[in-house]
């Protein structure tokens, strides 16, 4: 993988395509096979939402996920996690994030958790898993306290458009997180990428082209991969 580090990246988003100076992660959904063809400016992770668990049988979660992995069509294993506001029953939402832990382990593959009213519950699995690969929060909107208390953990936090609401806690805790454990992301909102990094850039006292060099690092950190030179 070779990434330029001029470019802004959006950690986390479903439909949108990059502009010429924009690299793209796309979340997509198990159980709809719409990966394409992987290209220097779109990235693909896949995984079964906390909110369509039920869809899938854990034979065919695991034979998808599977498939994928073996393609190289995916960097990342999900979303997954819990969300206690929609969805199925929290046994099966549990369930099948494990499901996924126990492939993104056996891969060596980030983990990427959608985690709503769960953070507490998050944080217990991972730390009771002994989970060895990284775990991404995306879209995090928690406290300050549980922001530093995943990070602790070992996770990465992904944020949106929350730090461009002077009312918001995290716009007024963000600078006060490690940069080096945090990327930027529109999810599916009708969001400019571009915006957030100017946001967090003032925010962190950088510039706009400091913020793109360090979220690219923090890419290829997570992803275990040596930057060329």
């Amino acid at each position: 993988m070779i990434l330029k580090d001029d470019m802004y990246l959006n950690f986390h988003a479903h439909q949108q395509l990059p502009d010429d100076d924009e690299i793209v992660i796309q979340s997509k959904f198990l159980q709809e096979d719409l990966i394409a063809e992987k290209s220097d400016k779109i990235f693909f992770t896949s995984g079964l939402h906390p909110w369509h668990a039920n869809l899938l049988s854990e034979s065919e979660i695991r034979k998808r996920l599977e498939k994928l992995v073996h393609d190289k069509s995916i960097i990342a294993i999900g979303e997954t996690g819990i969300d206690k506001i929609k969805g199925p029953g929290l046994s099966i939402q549990e369930k099948v994030l494990k499901i996924h832990l126990e492939i993104a382990e056996n891969h060596q593959l980030p983990l990427i958790i959608h985690s709503v009213k769960a953070h507490n519950e998050i944080l217990k699995l991972k730390i009771d898993s002994k989970s060895k690969v990284p775990w991404v929060i995306h879209h995090f909107n928690g406290s300050k306290q549980m922001a530093l208390d995943f990070i602790e953990h070992g996770f990465y936090l992904s944020v949106c458009h929350h730090i461009k609401n002077s009312s918001s806690r995290l716009s007024e805790y963000l600078n006060k997180l490690p940069l080096n454990r945090l990327f930027l992301e529109t999810d599916d909102f009708d969001v400019n990428i571009k915006e957030l990094y100017q946001v967090a850039s003032e925010k962190f006292g950088i510039t706009v082209h400091e913020m793109k060099r360090q979220l690219i690092q923090n890419l290829y950190d997570l992803l275990n991969v040596k930057k060329a030179n």
